[in-house]
């Protein structure tokens, strides 16, 4: 998924000729309107902070290593009650990339080795824009059934009103076979 609305101050652009053989290092600290774009696209309450320090690293010889660790504040809502489920995350993580005719991406068959390394994401020519790396990651971090401690959703068997006990269909059966 990438930004093509861009997030405001928190785009930072870094090809493989920008990258010494001694690395970059970076810092990203999202302002109010990147968090903004980020809080409608992940349907978050809020997203009070989101810093991540990232170290870019030459890597086979055409490509980039990013590997950094990600800070956030944010609020969910509750799938059970809508209340606000606040959390703080913190996540470390690495990301390759190889520009295409490297990496292989187009020629690659498609086949699944749960097993296997995930293969480095392709290497634009303009470069990885580093502030939406850091937005897929906390995407991947996100809880994706957020709730409020001690909220449960109601018993299904609850939830009947009135209901007798339904009848068995093989109680039926069992009656047919016996009249013989």
């Amino acid at each position: 998924m990438s930004g093509e609305e861009g997030l405001p101050g928190f785009t930072y652009v870094v090809a493989r000729e920008d990258v010494s053989d001694d690395g970059l290092e970076v810092v990203l600290k999202a302002g109010d309107a990147a968090r903004a774009l980020l809080v409608e696209r992940y349907d978050l309450l809020t997203l009070d902070v989101l810093n991540a320090q990232l170290v870019i690293e030459p890597w086979r010889k055409k490509g980039l290593k990013v590997a950094g660790t990600l800070e956030a504040e944010l609020a969910q809502s509750c799938i059970v009650t809508l209340d606000p489920v606040p959390a703080r995350v913190t996540s470390e993580f690495t990301l390759l990339y190889l520009p295409e005719d490297v990496s292989g991406r187009r020629a690659m068959e498609v086949a699944v080795d749960p097993l296997a390394e995930e293969p480095p994401d392709p290497l634009p020519v303009e470069g990885v824009d580093l502030g939406e790396a850091v937005a897929e990651q906390l995407a991947l971090v996100l809880d994706p059934y957020p709730r409020v401690e001690g909220a449960e959703f109601a018993d299904a068997e609850s939830s009947e009103s009135g209901s007798e006990k339904k009848p068995n269909p093989f109680e039926v059966l069992k009656n047919l076979k016996t009249q013989d």
